[in-house]
């Protein structure tokens, strides 16, 4: 059974689902954040079984002293650099920055291994397989075509060859199209929530696309499942395993927000390398761990908005 946990990138949209949902299952939860994050606010306020400690992942070597003997069962790993705010798409292709992602992982291995944790879980991305045609499982070959999807894909391989040599059991979850409440990488959801909350007119591509999404509580779920019942040394999708075409889940989301009005599908041009398919085979996850995911669409919707109204 696991107790406590320490979190880095808690204040993502993901890692915000992963700190409240081991909160909720009182589970003891160290989170590491950037200093003076302007996301800080986002995490749950006056709760007993979390700590929230301000660092920057150059400097995770200097906490040894100060977290060594609080006897963490596991270490999610979500942070990184450049994933958030408008230049998210820019920085997939800032090389520089993503290798110093990778280094920062390896930093967070040895983290893990000075204080004797003895697992360690880090977020992987689609971005590491690279454009495909069908449906992705755990078995493709990954040809990522980014910097990010080539980082990520290094990190992998890097940090589970260390958590090898120290005898920790590596779990590396591959993060699909994951949505939820307190994204800050202006995500198409997100972005579609707030300016509907204001009645701001929307247009989009033809949505065609084959998508799927899975609400961040879920995704929190998947990763606590594998933290406790994971393979050392494996990589498991993280999805909702259902795939339908973008223009769906608009429609959903128009349903669920403003019935009364159409989204405008094909105003915006469909980018020079549009990706069209991006759906996962989970079988693995399921068969693995029992995962099942409890939020639909239209749900998540709902938690979104409210969320945003109760934060303005």
């Amino acid at each position: 059974m696991i107790k406590k946990a320490l979190v880095t990138g808690g204040t993502g949209v993901t890692g915000n689902a992963l700190v409240r949902y081991l909160l909720q299952r009182n589970i003891e939860v160290t989170a590491l954040i950037r200093p003076g994050s302007f996301r800080k606010h986002f995490l749950p306020e006056e709760n007993r079984l979390l700590t929230v400690i301000e660092c920057g992942m150059e400097d995770y070597g200097e906490l040894v002293s100060e977290i060594r003997d609080r006897q963490y069962d596991v270490f999610f790993h979500l942070a990184w650099d450049g994933s958030t705010g408008k230049q998210k798409v820019d920085n997939r292709n800032n090389f520089k920055l993503q290798n110093r992602n990778v280094s920062y992982a390896l930093d967070a291995v040895q983290l893990c291994h000075s204080i004797d944790c003895p697992v360690f879980v880090m977020t992987g991305s689609q971005a590491e397989y690279g454009r495909k045609d069908e449906i992705i499982v755990e078995t493709m070959e990954k040809h990522p075509e980014n910097g990010y999807g080539m980082a990520k894909l290094c990190a992998e391989g890097m940090t589970r060859i260390l958590c090898r040599q120290y005898g920790i059991r590596h779990i590396w979850p591959i993060l699909f199209s994951v949505y939820g409440p307190y994204d800050g990488t202006e995500s198409l959801i997100d972005v579609s929530i707030r300016r509907l909350l204001q009645n701001e007119e929307l247009s989009f591509t033809a949505g065609e696309q084959q998508w799927d999404y899975l609400y961040s509580y879920d995704a929190a779920k998947a990763m606590l499942l594998l933290a406790e019942k994971g393979r050392d040394g494996e990589c498991y999708h993280v999805a909702n395993g259902t795939v339908r075409p973008l223009r769906g889940y608009i429609e959903m989301m128009y349903q669920v927000m403003a019935p009364n009005i159409r989204p405008e599908f094909g105003a915006i041009p469909y980018s020079p390398n549009q990706v069209m398919l991006l759906g996962a085979d989970i079988r693995k996850l399921k068969q693995e761990t029992g995962f099942k995911a409890e939020y639909g669409f239209e749900e998540g919707i709902r938690q979104i908005m409210k969320q945003i109204r109760e934060n303005s």
